[in-house]
């Protein structure tokens, strides 16, 4: 017996999904077809067709419309069956079907949002937890629609940007090690007179010393190279792993300063909303910090919460933990001195954002000259490492 995935229509007109165990498929679509279901498509458990792929611009019409219909009137349940019937068969329709009854059994959006965390991002689903504790849940899908879709054209902005750049490493990379394999080694025997006499230049010893090790070797540095590759990624999936990838991440050059200000503008933006929405600090801060995709940043928001509990102000707690510009400190400052603190956060979140934005088109414009400089540097070092012992015995000569 094989699993099958399925999309059908129901004897009453609606899109209905599932799986459905059977010896073949054509044994499948009898079942179904038994059971008065039209069936539109049907694959085996676990394929995923290009057309099924859940793509963000089917999440941002999904929480876009979602938002419409709630800001309409229509209850979330009956929402969802519209949203389902709409849909044209893609990798949403069984996630919003299962979606859709564990609502009408209970089950709170957000929750019934975080069965599926291969569809739905820890950040989609806080945002959504934020509007349903505020009671704002139309705004947080909206706000979700707009940042899918910038994530989106972000993307879109970075990968056309970086395409020529990866070409360039690409085709510079397998050049290279080309060289080393097949070109380098027939200079090997030109130098061995030298290289007895001891007379071989430093870069040309290191650079017959690699070639030889890429050659010979091949398979033991392959074999290296992926079982670090393999520890490292289990490793950053544990807690500590963690938190040492996102502490790096935060500290490291260039890149680092645009996670953190991405980061702090999502917390801003959802601390603000939920403040304005009357939501209490304690608890839009223990939701707002999960926002961030940052252990570093989260837990340094995890302590100012404490501090607050105890009657303190929001700025000074953050200001200790050394992970918030004094800018944003100030801010804050000032927002709990003139109790205005959501307004000023919301605002703060949207500078930052624009910040990052533009410091991040700027290192994307530098990638391309940067690695060609470094592709120069290696064929430099190349060249230099073959031509320095002929120049070398040739001075001799004369």
């Amino acid at each position: 017996m094989t699993e099958y995935n399925y999309s059908a229509i129901s004897s009453s007109g609606e899109s209905v999904s599932g799986s459905i165990a059977a010896a073949s498929k054509s044994e499948a679509v009898r079942a179904l077809m038994e059971k008065s279901m039209s069936p539109v498509e049907i694959q085996p458990a676990g394929k995923q067709s290009k057309k099924n792929r859940i793509r963000n611009r089917d999440l941002e019409a999904l929480f876009s419309n979602l938002a419409d219909l709630l800001d309409a009137g229509v209850p979330l349940v009956r929402a969802i069956e519209l949203l389902v019937s709409r849909s044209k068969s893609n990798g949403l329709t069984p996630v919003l079907n299962d979606i859709r009854t564990q609502v009408a059994n209970g089950t709170r959006l957000s929750e019934a949002m975080a069965s599926h965390p291969k569809v739905f991002t820890s950040f989609a689903i806080n945002i959504i937890r934020a509007g349903e504790e505020g009671g704002f849940i139309e705004d947080s899908l909206r706000n979700l629609a707009v940042f899918t879709e910038r994530s989106e054209d972000l993307r879109g902005r970075i990968l056309g940007a970086i395409a020529y750049p990866v070409f360039l490493v690409v085709t510079g990379g397998i050049l290279f090690l080309t060289m080393m394999v097949f070109f380098v080694p027939r200079f090997q025997i030109i130098f061995e007179r030298l290289e007895k006499r001891g007379e071989l230049p430093l870069p040309t010893i290191l650079l017959l010393k690699l070639s030889t090790l890429l050659k010979n070797d091949y398979l033991y540095v392959g074999g290296i190279v992926i079982l670090a590759g393999f520890l490292l990624w289990k490793w950053l999936r544990t807690e500590g792993g963690r938190v040492y990838r996102d502490h790096f991440l935060l500290q490291a050059w260039g890149i680092g300063k645009i996670i953190r200000q991405y980061a702090i503008s999502r917390f801003c933006r959802v601390l603000g909303t939920m403040l304005k929405n009357g939501v209490p600090i304690m608890a839009s801060l223990e939701i707002s910090r999960h926002v961030t995709g940052n252990i570093v940043l989260s837990n340094a928001i995890a302590k100012a919460s404490e501090s607050i509990a105890s009657g303190r102000s929001l700025a000074a707690p953050l200001n200790k933990s050394k992970q918030f510009s004094e800018e944003l400190i100030e801010l804050i400052r000032v927002g709990e001195t003139t109790n205005r603190l959501d307004d000023i956060l919301m605002k703060a979140g949207d500078s930052l954002e624009r910040q990052a934005n533009r410091r991040l088109d700027l290192y994307v414009r530098m990638l391309e000259p940067c690695l060609l400089l470094v592709m120069a540097v290696l064929i430099l070092f190349l060249l230099l490492a073959l031509l320095l012992p002929v120049l070398q015995s040739a001075g001799s000569l004369t």
